[in-house]
């Protein structure tokens, strides 16, 4: 029996974390292994670093070592290539295209909103100002691994 769909509650997920903040990446880690400990994140720090994973390019040719990612969280504005040119790569790739991917930034700007739409983005997620944003933010996190979220 083929699996057609699935919730990243089933396996062993793979998240790529695109982000070039130390202190943005740990809140997102931290954040992802409350949500699933079993978590497995990879961290790129600009966005040639990330297509170099995606595509198994130099450093990250190993796939056992550097998973095909089942979850990215793209920050907008990671040097070298941004957050919205990584993810219209991604979505224009046929093996990457159905992976979730989710932009992070600190921007509320409508155009950032509707380009991030535009190159492909599932959701677009404000990073946190205050204690009642981090809370929102942690749910929001939180329902990727819910159980009533499915995946291609």
């Amino acid at each position: 029996m083929t699996k057609s769909v699935k919730s990243l509650k089933d396996d062993r997920m793979t998240v790529l974390v695109v982000e070039d903040d130390a202190d943005d990446y740990s809140l997102l880690e931290g954040t992802v292994k409350s949500c699933c400990e079993k978590a497995l994140i990879h961290w790129a720090q600009d966005g040639d670093e990330a297509i170099d994973y995606l595509f198994r390019k130099g450093e990250y040719q190993d796939e056992t070592e550097y998973p095909e990612p089942g979850l990215i969280f793209l920050d907008i504005r990671v040097p070298k290539k941004n957050g919205l040119e990584i993810a219209k790569i991604i979505k224009q790739d046929p093996r990457l295209k159905k992976v979730p991917t989710i932009m992070l930034t600190t921007s509320s700007s409508s155009s950032d909103v509707l380009h991030a739409y535009e190159n492909g983005a599932n959701s677009y997620l404000k990073k946190p100002e205050g204690s009642e944003e981090m809370e929102q933010f942690k749910k929001a996190i939180g329902l990727f691994w819910s159980s009533i979220l499915l995946y291609p």
